[in-house]
């Protein structure tokens, strides 16, 4: 398992994760097999990116990074993002299934795709999850495989019924909830171990900006900086707490940023 969250304001949208991968062994003790590499793929076509959890690696067989950024050079070619999150679900569905695991619960995958599209003159957000477990506790897969899903006005505290059945519509009240100050976040990974901690500090950090009391609120840096600090917080736990060949979260620790404008940043290396 490894830690992503996804973060999506006025300035622009984010994404941090860990770097750990590990080998589950025959006595039930993890061994670490990656502490570097990166869980980020730019997809420039769309002003986004791509971040994934669960199933990494196979090796000879299978790299869920290497895939994902060949799957990224076709990304131009869909007339939305939406269609290539779909096509990207129906394909990797084929290849998961294909691949010789011994228990079915080891091609559980999760991706958070973001994007930004071109819609009535404003440069929209959109965030699609891209999975096949059941549910957040990450036991079971789900019998129909790897699906999509987006919309991100399902967040949105006031549903009015012009929403229902209105793609333009649930578009621009995401944009103009965004424009408000309104912060959108995702986090996916051990709902235990990550979810808890990273929500509450996440929160605060929103309790902050809505009272005007939080310095640099429009730098994308900032923002950067302050989805990379749940992450970190928890690696750091892990490394000092967790006993020897359990720890599921650390590593580097990767991030990249995009503004509206498609500009890419990054503190870890990640924008290429």
């Amino acid at each position: 398992m490894t830690v992503i969250s996804t973060l999506i304001t006025r300035v622009g949208t984010v994404h941090a994760t860990d770097s750990l991968l590990t080998s589950l062994k025959s006595d039930g003790q993890r061994e670490p097999i990656e502490w570097q590499q990166t869980k980020i793929i730019p997809v420039r076509a769309w002003r986004g990116a791509m971040s994934y959890y669960g199933l990494a690696l196979i090796e000879g067989r299978w790299s869920t990074l290497d895939w994902l950024r060949e799957q990224v050079t076709k990304a131009d070619t869909f007339a939305t993002a939406e269609r290539f999150a779909h096509a990207l679900a129906d394909t990797l569905n084929r290849e998961i299934n294909a691949l010789p695991l011994r228990r079915e619960v080891d091609k559980g995958i999760g991706i958070h795709f973001s994007a930004y599209e071109w819609i009535n003159g404003y440069w929209i957000p959109e965030f699609f999850h891209i999975s096949n477990w059941s549910d957040p506790t990450y036991t079971a897969l789900r019998p129909s495989g790897v699906g999509a899903s987006g919309d991100m006005s399902g967040a949105l505290a006031n549903q009015t019924p012009e929403l229902v059945g209105n793609e333009l519509a649930k578009r621009l009240a995401v944009h103009q909830a965004i424009q408000r100050g309104v912060w959108f976040q995702y986090n996916n990974g051990d709902p235990r171990l990550f979810n808890s901690a990273a929500k509450a500090i996440i929160d605060m950090f929103i309790e902050l900006n809505s009272r005007g009391m939080l310095r640099d609120a429009n730098n994308i840096e900032a923002i950067r900086a302050l989805i990379t600090q749940p992450v970190e917080m928890v690696s750091n736990i892990q490394h000092d707490f967790c006993a020897d060949g359990t720890r599921v979260v650390g590593g580097k620790i990767h991030n990249l940023a995009i503004n509206p404008n498609g500009e890419y940043s990054s503190t870890s290396g990640d924008t290429d």
